[in-house]
């Protein structure tokens, strides 16, 4: 078989087993497995490649038609520009999950909230005290280790309730030099101090909804961290009740939601005494990140 024949057997193979995007997942694999760019494709589409190189690219296909995600079985995944190591012990950083990073940091950048001051000189400077970040739920750790070499003035804490998670959180940690704390437990469980930022991507799809999910999603990724519960508004409610004993003066917490949980959250937030809550668009123009700040009387 020439390069030619191979991509497009790989385009009809992932076609059929309807993959939506498997023109983008073909030259992906091609690339990957053959090393063939499409610069080298184009300049010599009817050149052979070895035995060895097919077999190997079959191996990755055969389970990519099972539906098995790309981005398991190539085992990292692109986030706010860093490669971070993913298997299904967590789930897959999505694009939208950055506009929640984006935000955040934004924030810690620019805002001065009322627990920091101005500082007029290098010794007051020197004695700054970094922000402190939490990020809950943390799966692959993808949001608190990009806050964490973004901003390099924080102190960033990854808590999640699943040992393999922490593991997978661990590794991206030292894979990418960030140097954080990593806790296991349920939510706030284990968690001492108070922070500035609460950053949290729990699971909030409800419990009926996860069946008709893509098979990548439903059928690999951890139910443990999608499954919200009835109305999948559970985690958030945990989080929001006990968050205020967990946030500095005038601290602000981050969540990513369904797009259709907006006026949900500015209720549950707004009646747990959270303020300025406000709901932010993704690039799709859906609701997807809940933000608000809670002042302590």
């Amino acid at each position: 078989m020439t390069i030619r024949d191979i991509l497009t057997n790989i385009r009809e193979r992932l076609q059929k087993a309807g993959i939506e995007d498997f023109e983008y997942e073909s030259w992906v694999l091609l690339e990957w497995k053959l090393h063939i760019d499409r610069a080298e494709f184009y300049m010599n589409p009817n050149g052979e490649v070895k035995q060895e190189l097919l077999e190997d690219l079959e191996e990755v296909l055969l389970k990519r038609e099972q539906r098995v995600p790309l981005q398991y079985l190539m085992g990292e995944c692109e986030f706010m520009g860093f490669d971070f190591s993913v298997d299904e012990r967590v789930l897959i950083p999505r694009q939208d999950t950055e506009c929640l990073v984006e935000l955040a940091v934004e924030d810690i950048r620019n805002v001065k909230t009322q627990n920091r001051c101005e500082f007029n000189n290098a010794a007051d400077q020197k004695n700054e005290q970094k922000v402190k970040v939490l990020d809950l739920c943390t799966g692959s750790g993808c949001i608190g280790i990009s806050v964490k070499k973004l901003c390099q003035n924080t102190k960033v804490t990854l808590a999640d309730i699943s040992e393999g998670a922490l593991a997978v959180a661990k590794k991206n940690a030292e894979n990418l030099n960030a140097n954080v704390t990593l806790i296991r437990g349920n939510l706030f469980e284990n968690i001492e101090g108070r922070f500035d930022y609460i950053l949290s991507n729990p699971p909030y799809i409800p419990s009926q909804v996860i069946q008709g999910l893509m098979p990548e999603v439903k059928d690999h990724e951890p139910r443990l961290a999608l499954d919200g519960e009835e109305d999948g508004l559970a985690f958030y409610r945990k989080i929001i009740e006990q968050a205020p004993d967990y946030l500095n003066s005038n601290g602000r917490i981050y969540f990513e939601i369904g797009a259709e949980q907006g006026e949900d959250m500015i209720r549950l937030m707004t009646d747990r005494g959270f303020s300025e809550v406000k709901v932010h668009k993704d690039l799709a123009g859906l609701d997807r990140i809940a933000t608000g700040i809670y002042s302590r009387r």
